[in-house]
């Protein structure tokens, strides 16, 4: 199961709306901070908070990949 690029970006928009772009582009090609900043001029958020977001972010994705199997004796378990 694969998150497309435009669930990544409504995931932003739930964590934070004014750089949802800029978090996207930095989850799906792996652009760091300086590099978007260096794109885009300055990001109206600091290097820290930009990369606890990106991590808030990853961890949602991260939850939403996870699916639940049942083994041959009947119990469940999350599998990522």
């Amino acid at each position: 199961m694969c998150v497309d690029e435009k669930e990544i970006y409504e995931i932003c928009m739930s964590v934070d709306s004014f750089i949802a772009a800029e978090l996207t582009e930095s989850i799906v090609c792996g652009t760091s901070y300086d590099m978007l900043e260096a794109h885009y001029g300055i990001l109206p958020i600091s290097r820290t908070h930009f990369y606890r977001k990106k991590r808030i972010v990853q961890r949602i994705i991260k939850q939403r990949m996870g699916r639940i199997v049942e083994e041959q004796n009947g119990q469940l378990r999350m599998v990522w």
